[in-house]
């Protein structure tokens, strides 16, 4: 795969920094908007299947897997594709 853009770069961040979560109702309504519009940052930019991107996202959210089972699976994708993230954004506060 060739350079990933930084605003796909910037969608794996957000999405592993808010996939910390305990739980997907321990993020507020304006995070949740917000992990949804970088899980299609990213499944658009790494050109996800529907099952790795979108399909992982709604099962979050319906309760169907666990936030830290979606947080695995956000950073297999972002290993498997070679995204080179900055764990500091990672690991910061929302």
């Amino acid at each position: 795969m060739g350079s990933v853009d930084d605003f796909v770069i910037h969608g794996c961040e957000q999405v592993l920094r808010f996939s910390r979560a305990e739980n997907w109702a321990d993020l507020s309504e304006a995070l949740k908007v917000q992990l949804g519009f970088n899980m299609g940052v990213v499944a658009l930019g790494l050109n996800l299947s529907k099952a790795d991107g979108f399909q992982a996202l709604a099962d979050v959210r319906e309760g169907r897997i666990s936030m830290q089972a979606f947080h695995s699976h956000a950073r297999a994708l972002v290993a498997s594709h070679q995204v080179v993230v900055d764990e500091a954004k990672v690991a910061r506060p929302f």
